[in-house]
């Protein structure tokens, strides 16, 4: 089912708005970095992997504020070219 800029904007904002959903944000994020600080200098491949487990967090949250920003974009262009047309 393909979904048009403002239906993934809309639930895009919807999650992003959630309080269940930000929090579990903050706690994956504290526990990354909780694991993080409590690992040796040695342990290289742990760290690397919360590191990219922090940068795929990053990404999840860029990708729906990028939705949402597109959806507010398009809501400008269009409101503008209506206004154009009168």
């Amino acid at each position: 089912m393909d979904l048009t800029s403002e239906q993934k904007g809309r639930r895009a904002k919807e999650i992003l708005d959630d309080p269940i959903f930000a929090e579990m944000i903050e706690t994956t994020r504290a526990h990354i970095l909780t694991e993080w600080n409590l690992t040796d200098f040695d342990q290289v491949d742990a760290r690397e992997s919360l590191y990219h487990q922090g940068r795929a967090l990053d990404g999840i949250l860029r990708g729906l504020r990028t939705l949402v920003a597109d959806w507010t974009m398009d809501q400008s262009r269009n409101k503008n070219e209506k206004g154009r047309k009168r």
